[in-house]
Formats: C-alpha cells, sequence, structure tokens
C-alpha cells in the first residue's frame, strides 16, 4: 500500500509548493529551483526513477502472476478430466472446490467489470489483490474431506453434490473468464508490441537479436492460428463439452491463450534475456502439420522457468506491497 501511494503522488513537490510560506525568502526560492533544474537537465530525477523502477517491478509481477495461473488453471483442467474419467459412477465428491473455483470465476469477473474506471492496469491489480488477496489464485483440485461428504449427503439428496462431471464444467467456466481476463488486457496483442517496442527496455542490450527473433516467431504463431480458428467457424464460441467432440479444439484454444500470454510479457516495459527465453521456449511448443496444431504439454518446466524468471523481483516488490502471490 505504500508503493500504491508513492505512485499515485505525481508531484512529489506538490504538497510543499501548495503551502504558503509566511515571508519566503528569495534565497530558498532560487536555492529549490536550482535543484529541480539540475536533476532535471541531467535526467536523474531520483524520484522519477524510483518511480518508473517500482512501476516496471510491479508489471512483472502482474504479468507473472498471469502467466502462472494459466499454467495451473489448464493443469487443473487435465487434472479434473483425469478424475472425470477415473470416476465414471460420480462417487466422489467436489463441493468445496467447486466453490472456490465459483469464488475464482467472481474475483476475476468484478475486475474486469471494474477495470475501464479503475486507471493503469497494474495500480488496479494491485489495489485489488492488496484487499482481494484470491484474485487470480487458481484453487487446487481435492476431494471433499469425509465430514464434508456425510454434510453433503445431509443436504437434500443430491441437489447439493458436485460430482467430477460438474467438476468438469465449472473449471471450464473458469478457463472462459479468465480468457476474457487477459483480452481485456489491452496491452496483449502484438498491436500493442508494435506500438510500444520502442519503449521497451532490455536489460541486456545484446539481447536485441533475440527480442527480434521472438516476435517474428510470434507474428508467424498468430498468423497461423488465426487462420486455423478462423477454417474452424471460431473455436472459442463451441469450447463448452469440446471435450467430447475433438480435443483439437481445446488445443487451439489454449494456443490462443499462450499467444496471448507472450505477447503481453513481451510488451513489459523492461524485458530480461529470461522472460525473452520463456516466450521463445512457449512459443515452439506450439506446432502445426496440416492444419492441425500440436501442444507440447511441458507444464512443469514451463512453470519453473518462469517462476525462477520472477524470483529477483517478487521478493523486493511484495515487501513494499504486501502481496502474497
Amino acid at each position: 500500500m505504500y508503493a500504491m501511494g508513492f505512485l499515485q503522488l505525481k508531484d512529489p513537490f506538490q504538497s510543499t509548493s501548495q503551502q504558503k510560506p509566511s515571508a519566503p525568502t528569495l534565497r530558498s526560492l532560487v536555492s529549490q529551483n536550482l535543484w529541480l533544474f539540475k536533476h532535471k537537465s541531467h535526467g536523474s530525477d531520483p524520484v522519477k526513477k524510483f518511480i518508473n523502477e517500482l512501476e516496471g517491478d510491479l508489471e512483472v509481477v502482474y504479468v507473472g502472476q498471469t502467466c502462472l495461473s494459466w499454467e495451473l488453471l489448464r493443469w487443473q483442467y487435465e487434472k479434473a478430466l483425469d478424475l472425470w474419467n477415473s470416476d465414471p459412477d460420480g462417487i466422489h465428491r467436489y463441493n468445496e472446490v467447486a466453490g472456490e473455483f465459483q469464488q475464482f470465476q467472481v474475483l476475476v469477473q468484478r475486475f474486469i467489470e471494474d477495470g475501464p474506471f479503475q486507471g493503469s492496469r497494474i495500480q488496479s491489480y494491485v489495489k485489488s489483490r492488496c484487499v482481494l488477496r484470491n484474485l487470480l489464485q487458481v484453487p487446487v483440485i481435492r476431494e471433499d474431506n469425509v465430514k464434508d461428504k456425510k454434510k453433503a449427503w445431509k443436504q437434500d439428496g443430491d441437489e447439493y453434490v458436485i460430482t467430477s462431471d460438474m467438476l468438469v464444467d465449472i473449471v471450464e467456466e473458469s478457463i472462459q473468464t479468465f480468457w476474457r481476463f487477459v483480452r481485456s488486457d489491452k496491452d496483449s496483442t502484438t498491436l500493442a508490441i508494435n506500438v510500444h517496442k520502442k519503449n521497451s527496455q532490455l536489460h541486456n542490450p545484446h539481447d536485441l537479436k533475440l527480442l527480434l527473433e521472438v516476435r517474428k516467431i510470434l507474428q508467424k504463431k498468430e498468423r497461423k492460428l488465426k487462420d486455423v480458428v478462423r477454417s474452424e467457424s471460431c473455436i472459442l464460441r463451441k469450447f463448452q463439452r469440446s471435450r467430447e467432440d475433438d480435443w483439437d479444439q481445446l488445443l487451439y484454444f489454449f494456443a490462443q491463450v499462450d499467444v496471448k500470454l507472450v505477447s503481453r510479457v513481451l510488451n513489459m516495459s523492461k524485458i530480461t534475456r529470461d522472460q525473452l527465453v520463456w516466450c521463445r521456449n512457449k512459443l515452439s511448443r506450439i506446432s502445426f502439420v496440416n492444419r492441425k496444431i500440436y501442444i507440447d504439454p511441458a507444464f512443469s518446466s514451463s512453470l519453473v522457468n518462469f517462476h525462477g524468471m520472477l524470483a529477483r523481483f517478487l521478493h523486493v516488490v511484495l515487501l513494499l506491497t504486501g502481496i502474497q502471490v
């Protein structure tokens, strides 16, 4: 919260300048103006520099949490499908985690709806996380414990019972809500990359070649993906129950989310080599053969790599914001 308060202070000297001194001296006014002119003329305003660095770190937290949430959502969805296949009779119960996924949807949807009125998306995310600690926190699927089972069975028959097939539907709804969250970020498109790419700073100037390579790969993958999705008559509208029809449709959907998130990483104000490598690896797992899509399900590797990429930023920023990731 201290960090947010500092970011919202547009002019650090405004509060002092608004106070009318009883007897201002010429010497004090000249000294203050000379100090400001000296730092601004040399481009070394310490307050502005600190704000830029803080905003960059907060952006890393926001983008990192978004990517991490997607990896976990996809993992939990595949886990839900496995549970459904292994429990065709619906013996096991998942009421508790189903409620957590529904809360996940509510919080994300509320953030999307409030977004246009909150100004900067990153600052809005930080403020929301200070109040709603579960925002973008993906629940871990687990079966209800014995006590919860007995309680559920006592509730008017099966009305309150969530079985594995129903859990799959709820996780699908969560994925759709998350997709709307990703699309609502105006900086998650290649158009945003083209507009802002001159403003992005590389931690190492020698990584420029890698940055251009990743951008080229991204644009190529995006074009192919758009062509395939267009020929499939908008896969996203048929996401529900697609698991029964064609697994390829889910892969098209997953690929679109991956491409959006890679675009968002490449549009960050500061980009490291580790982040570029993560983007390249993410895109390399998406391939097209005869208008069919293939995605390498290397979840653990992708998750570990991105988590390591963010580790050095998270410690300092979380201390400033009080956020628990």
